[in-house]
C-alpha cells in the first residue's frame, strides 16, 4: 500500500510541474510579443522624430502584421505627469507619452499590454512600459 502512495504522490509532482512550466512558457511568449510590439512602436517613433501621421500609420501596419490584439478600450493613466497623447482609430491597445526634457530635447514614452484570459480570474492585462531616446526638437 505504501508503494501506491508513493506512486500518486509522484504523480502529482510530476503533473504539478508540468503545468507550471507551460504557464512559465505561455507568460514568457506573450512578454515576448508586448515587448516586441513596445520595441516597433518605438523604432517608429524615433525614425519619424515624433508620434506624427508617418509614425502611426507604421505604426498601424506593423501592429496589424505582428497580430497585436485589438479588441477593448484601453484606458491610460498618468505617467510622469503626462496624459496620453491621442491613439488616433484606437484600433490597438497602446499608449504614448510626450515629455519635454529641456528646449531642444523631448523623448516618449510607450505603454502596451499583455492580456491573459484565465479561466478562474478572467482577463487580466499587465502592462509593458519603454522609453525612446532623447530626439531633437527642430522647430519650435
Amino acid at each position: 500500500m505504501r508503494e501506491g502512495l508513493g506512486n500518486v504522490f509522484m504523480y502529482n509532482i510530476i503533473i504539478l510541474f508540468l503545468v507550471l512550466m507551460v504557464v512559465f512558457l505561455v507568460g514568457t511568449i506573450s512578454y515576448n510579443k508586448a515587448f516586441r510590439v513596445n520595441s516597433r512602436i518605438i523604432n517608429a517613433i524615433e525614425k519619424y522624430e515624433g508620434y506624427n501621421s508617418p509614425a502611426y500609420e507604421e505604426i498601424d501596419r506593423t501592429l496589424a502584421i505582428i497580430g497585436y490584439r485589438r479588441e477593448g478600450k484601453v484606458d491610460c493613466p498618468q505617467k510622469e505627469g503626462a496624459n496620453a497623447m491621442t491613439n488616433f482609430t484606437g484600433k490597438y491597445q497602446y499608449c504614448v507619452y510626450e515629455f519635454k526634457i529641456n528646449d531642444k530635447f523631448y523623448n516618449y514614452g510607450v505603454l502596451t499590454y499583455i492580456d491573459f484570459d484565465l479561466p478562474v480570474a478572467g482577463k487580466v492585462k499587465l502592462p509593458i512600459y519603454s522609453k525612446t531616446d532623447q530626439i531633437y526638437q527642430f522647430q519650435k
